[in-house]
């Protein structure tokens, strides 16, 4: 079976394109860039297609691909999502840690912490039964960055790399340092705590655009940076055997 996802941001979309399962290629890109290549992305002409959808102010890239695409669509929804969710309003979660806990949950037997890093650094926790049981948000590396040198206009916006200079002899050192620990200290907090709760050992799994950035100053279990789209491919599957067998 061939399955093209899409995980649709505020500014950017990320699109994956599954052979069997197998994530064949995958491309980054703007929306503005995505509405005018939607056609590319689908000449191999996939069985099956499944969104997700986390900005109200991508509607338009969703009637694009809806007025384009042929083969059946799959929305991701806490509603029809093929696991449990532990979540008081299941209906505001958001769709890719739906996703990332489906994921989450072939790549661990044993339960898992997904660490999200994008926009917001967000925690999905996963069971060993595969049930999904919520998790921390807070602001993303970038997010925080760019409300620093807002509320402080005179500050400099120092390029965001993985690079630490603790004993900072220079403002762009400081602020990219103190960022960068901030969120892995951050990290390594919220870990704790949700471990404490747990009556299992849960495999802590990072993902997310800026993983790259705080990988090398947190311990970890493993980095898919495709998690999000593996777990979008899982979720179409899914859902279409379901409806397969309910129709059979």
């Amino acid at each position: 079976m061939q399955v093209i996802t899409f995980d649709i941001g505020n500014t950017r979309a990320s699109v994956g394109y599954f052979m069997d399962g197998q994530l064949n290629w995958r491309r980054d890109v703007s929306l503005d860039v995505l509405r005018h290549e939607i056609g590319t992305y689908l000449k191999p002409n996939p069985d099956l297609c499944v969104l997700s959808c986390v900005s109200a102010k991508a509607i338009f890239v969703l009637d694009d691909l809806r007025s384009q695409i042929r083969c059946p669509i799959v929305h991701v929804s806490s509603e029809n999502a093929p696991l449990k969710i532990h979540y008081d309003h299941p209906e505001n979660l958001g769709q890719d840690r739906i996703a990332n806990a489906l994921a989450a949950s072939l790549h661990s037997k044993t339960g898992a912490i997904v660490v999200d890093l994008g926009t917001a650094t967000h925690f999905d926790i996963v069971d060993p039964h595969g049930e999904f049981w919520g998790g921390p948000i807070y602001a993303g590396v970038e997010t925080m960055l760019s409300a620093l040198t807002m509320r402080i206009p005179h500050l400099p916006n120092p390029e965001l790399t993985s690079e630490i200079q603790p004993l900072s002899q220079n403002t762009l050192d400081a602020i990219r340092t103190g960022t960068i620990l901030c969120t892995a200290g951050g990290i390594e907090r919220i870990i704790f705590e949700i471990r404490k709760t747990l009556d299992y050992l849960p495999k802590t799994i990072l993902t997310g655009g800026n993983a790259n950035l705080i990988e090398p100053h947190i311990a970890y279990d493993e980095w898919v940076p495709n998690l999000t789209l593996e777990g979008l491919c899982e979720y179409g599957v899914r859902t279409l055997s379901g409806a397969r067998k309910i129709s059979a």
